[in-house]
């Protein structure tokens, strides 16, 4: 069994987390620093393909093989979307082909056919539909909000900066310029919100698990959706320090009125080089209302005009 084999089966243990180290670089206060920069992007799908069933990590030949076709697939999607250079290929996280490590069979639990609905009309499925105007097209077309409850390893690379005092941590995305602001408490007592206040980001609370930062988020406002969940989904997410440059992070979705059951994934999140750039929308940009009326005047035979 190679090492690439066993980190993979490891991964599988739902409640594996990074044991009590006294050499962790800690705050003043004395929980684990998580300050800085910090990069995470994989080409491993979040579940497993269906033809891939049985298979949780490839050989180095068939991660070769695979990756043909995958990133050819990405490709055309960056090309759809006029983004093709910022797309960087890269390969399987750990030969990993799914990100899902619970259950371990890396595939969503029967998703409902509410959550199949959300799918097709609020996540990224949505922009193979028509759009009759911006409010039709997903979040992160939008400028909403990015991708970024809970954090989600994709093919382009994603930068962030985390801030921390002893109250709060504050993760700062590059991409849409998002910002998470958690308060941190000493306890799990229930300090959120109201049931009746609904946000797009939801309401996080953060609390220490020994030295992993355990963070929960509910109360989101059902406008977006991440593989099928609900406005009633809570999402957990367990980030503790593995050694100087990595992170191990997990998020769990427990959503029973979507999925058949709770779902955890997994993958690294690694040290990186700052600043960040602002990446964001900005006041004046014509680019959605320009796209949709191209597309009115196709459908009317008019063509493009210069």
């Amino acid at each position: 069994m190679t090492c690439r084999h066993i980190i993979g089966i490891l991964l599988l243990v739902p409640g594996l987390s990074v044991a009590q180290t006294p050499d962790l670089p800690r705050t003043t206060w004395g929980t684990p620093d998580l300050s800085g920069y910090w990069e995470y992007r994989t080409t491993t799908p979040l579940q497993r393909p269906e033809e891939l069933a049985g298979k949780i990590v490839l050989t180095t030949e068939e991660e070769v093989a695979y990756l043909d076709g995958r990133h050819a697939a990405i490709g055309r999607e960056r090309d759809l979307q006029l983004n093709a250079d910022w797309w960087q290929p890269g390969g399987l996280t750990g030969g990993r082909t799914a990100l899902v490590v619970d259950p371990v069979d890396g595939r969503i639990p029967s998703p409902s056919m509410a959550a199949q609905a959300r799918v097709r009309t609020l996540g990224l499925a949505s922009r193979l539909r028509s759009a009759d105007g911006p409010e039709d097209r997903e979040r992160y077309e939008r400028c909403i909000m990015g991708r970024t409850v809970p954090l989600l390893a994709v093919a382009p690379n994603r930068l962030a900066q985390f801030f921390q005092t002893a109250n709060h941590i504050v993760i700062l995305h590059e991409q849409n310029w998002d910002v998470r602001i958690i308060p941190i408490h000493d306890t799990r007592v229930e300090r959120g919100l109201s049931e009746q206040i609904r946000q797009w980001q939801g309401a996080s609370r953060g609390h220490w698990d020994g030295d992993t930062l355990v963070i929960e988020t509910k109360n989101l406002n059902g406008e977006w959706t991440l593989a099928g969940t609900s406005r009633n989904a809570r999402f957990e997410e367990r980030i503790a320090i593995r050694d100087a440059g990595t992170l191990d992070y997990r998020f769990t979705v427990h959503d029973p009125e979507s999925f058949g059951g709770a779902w955890t994934a997994a993958f690294p999140v690694t040290r990186a080089a700052g600043p960040l750039f602002e990446n964001a929308c900005h006041e004046g940009n014509y680019s959605m209302p320009l796209i949709l009326r191209g597309a009115r005047a196709l459908e009317r035979g008019e063509g493009l005009r210069r």
